[in-house]
């Protein structure tokens, strides 16, 4: 008697999507949920510091934090702060952001990435440099300093999500880097379907930042496509992004180039936007006075 050939019963196959990545994230720090209302916060000419200090104390963590960067050599002066009211006092309600953004962001974005062979340090010097840069460019042309920065600190974070998506599919081997603009983009995207852009534009949107935010984040590749009225700030990514890209990775054999196109939505020349360059690498070294990693 023949055997009976039982029909295998096939299972879906579930497609990753930027949600899902962000989802797998079980252990990701709510620390940047401050962001969105700090900003505000430092945007209200009525707000005073006590109110700063009531937000950063809801994460512990970061209220550790930014008393630890406080009591650094580059603000550190007479004894030591030993309270979250004593370091915000002593930085300062106009710096506040910047130490609170960078100790925030260093929670989730500041860690090994072994899937685009990066260690904890290079991601905080790509991420602070990138601050810095979104920064002084978004002076330059009229934005939004704070959002800048901030934006600047998370715009690779969705790399975070990639990177623990490999880890559990068992992937070895690196994204492939296909330099600036690209980056790994082009690897993300044959492998996945979106980029880490997607997803770290997934992951501001869960932390309740708006689409000023998201927005850039998410067309940072791709600025001239970005959402109206928010071209003008993905123009600035690009832009800081460059620039970091020069101070983490000098002495490329081939050089930076700008699109031309992005630079006019900025009004920038190539040569005004490289001679960024030298405050960029003064502003990271103050940088790396208050902080450890090196």
């Amino acid at each position: 008697m023949a055997h009976q050939i039982m029909p295998v019963t096939a299972f879906p196959v579930v497609q990753p999507t930027p949600a899902r990545l962000v989802g797998a994230l079980r252990r990701l720090s709510p620390a940047p949920m401050v962001l969105p209302r700090l900003q505000r916060l430092l945007a209200d000419p009525n707000a005073g510091l006590f109110q700063v200090v009531e937000l950063v104390r809801l994460d512990s963590a970061l209220t550790a934090r930014v008393v630890q960067v406080s009591n650094s050599a580059w603000f550190g002066r007479g004894s030591g702060c030993g309270t979250i009211e004593e370091a915000v006092n002593r930085v300062g309600f106009h710096e506040v952001h910047r130490l609170v953004a960078t100790a925030a962001a260093s929670a989730v974005v500041v860690q090994s990435l072994s899937a685009y062979g990066l260690d904890d340090k290079a991601m905080w010097r790509e991420s602070v440099a990138c601050a810095f840069a979104a920064e002084m460019l978004a002076a330059r042309v009229g934005e939004d300093t704070a959002e800048a920065y901030t934006i600047g600190l998370l715009h690779a974070v969705g790399r975070v999500a990639i990177n623990n998506h490999a880890l559990g599919a068992g992937r070895t081997a690196r994204l492939a880097d296909a330099s600036f603009p690209l980056e790994q983009s082009a690897d993300e995207y044959s492998w996945l379907g979106f980029t880490q852009a997607d997803a770290g534009a997934c992951m501001l949107q869960n932390w309740e930042f708006g689409p000023t935010m998201v927005e850039p984040v998410r067309a940072q590749y791709q600025p001239l496509q970005a959402l109206a009225p928010h071209d003008r700030m993905a123009a600035v990514v690009y832009g800081a992004r460059l620039l970091r890209t020069i101070v983490c990775q000098g002495g490329a054999e081939n050089p930076v180039r700008a699109d031309s196109a992005v630079l006019a939505k900025l009004r920038l020349s190539e040569t005004e936007l490289l001679g960024m360059l030298p405050d960029l690498h003064e502003q990271l070294a103050k940088a790396k006075q208050m902080t450890d990693l090196r």
